[in-house]
């Protein structure tokens, strides 16, 4: 076991804000959440974490597979096969801290994340990695690396694929390294920053 692997542990219900705060640093570059959350508006950097913490929340109740790197350096947010779907209950209890999040733009969120999700293959059954990041002080010590191979290797294990979306091209070339290969590049909503489908088969 490497030194950033580790430092990554399972977060446990009352570590999300743990995680948001970690993801929220993160996506402060990501071109998906400039055009979400414009770099002029007030209290971005709140308004990222808010955001973060929602979905960290909304992933450890479900009791889906949330990891933390160190003592908030990164996170990540992982399905387990045929959990990836975001229920439209948990986008109704998370409502508030959306609207917190997006303000003006929360039209434009939610219909990116229905044309994500329209993209989304249902078969087969995979690990979807919803989200990513490690804080930018942190970045450069393999933990970005340790969080996918927390998932990874168990599905190298049992022949499971995998699958997720990049909003940033910058981070290709790492999840390309660990087995995933770019199925789609797309415009959000035709018009907007570009994101990449991405699947990986299980290694042998």
């Amino acid at each position: 076991m490497t030194t950033a692997q580790s430092e990554i542990g399972r977060a446990s219900r009352g570590d999300h804000g743990t995680v948001g705060s970690a993801l929220g640093a993160a996506f402060l570059e990501d071109p998906v959440f400039q055009w979400l959350i414009p770099l002029d508006a007030s209290n971005r950097d709140k308004r990222l974490v808010t955001f973060f913490t929602s979905m960290a929340r909304s992933y450890l109740r479900r009791d889906k597979y949330v990891y933390c790197a160190g003592a908030g350096d990164g996170g990540a947010l992982w399905s387990a096969p045929g959990s990836w779907a975001l229920p439209m209950s948990e986008i109704m209890r998370e409502s508030i801290p959306a609207m917190r999040a997006f303000g003006s733009n929360l039209p434009r969120a939610l219909r990116s994340q229905l044309f994500i999700e329209s993209k989304h293959p249902k078969e087969p059954t995979h690990w979807y990695l919803g989200y990513l990041g490690v804080a930018p002080t942190q970045q450069g010590r393999g933990l970005g690396a340790a969080m996918l191979h927390a998932v990874l290797d168990d599905a190298d294990k049992t022949g499971t694929p995998a699958y997720l979306e990049s909003s940033n091209e910058r981070n290709l070339s790492l999840y390309e390294r660990h087995g995933f290969k770019v199925v789609e590049a797309m415009k959000l909503l035709g018009k907007g920053p570009t994101v990449w489908r991405m699947w990986r088969e299980p290694t042998t």
